[in-house]
């Protein structure tokens, strides 16, 4: 007696457990549909690579704010940097000489003092 309804209890649990199953199936079910024309056409960005659209577009890449930053030659001239590169070509970079020296190295032109982080001053 006992057997059938642990039997019974099990087939209950993995009736329950089908039926859970399936309502996960039928949430994440593939609803797309089949649209091989669309599958085989050109992407947008193929298709801005190739230039087409490019006109309709403009409008949409255009950047809403304008940047204000340094240009490569602004970056390369300071010193900083390039001694860091050097070090970094000759396998330096990460040794205890490196760390000693590039903070001692000041920028060609003094940062204004209203720029002084005082985040990490304790």
């Amino acid at each position: 007696m006992e057997k059938k309804e642990v039997a019974l209890q099990e087939a209950h649990e993995e009736e329950e457990r089908e039926s859970r199953l399936e309502a996960l199936r039928k949430q994440v079910a593939i609803v797309a549909q089949f649209d091989p024309v669309r599958m085989m056409s050109d992407t947008t960005a193929s298709k801005a690579r190739m230039g087409i659209g490019i006109e309709e577009e403009f409008i949409l890449q255009k950047p809403l704010f304008t940047l204000n930053t340094y240009n490569e030659y602004q970056i390369i001239s300071d010193p900083r940097l390039r001694f860091e590169l050097a070090l970094r070509e000759a396998g330096l970079h990460k040794t205890f000489y490196a760390k000693e020296i590039l903070p001692k190295i000041s920028p060609r032109k003094p940062p204004r003092k209203d720029m002084e982080s005082t985040v990490f001053k304790i």
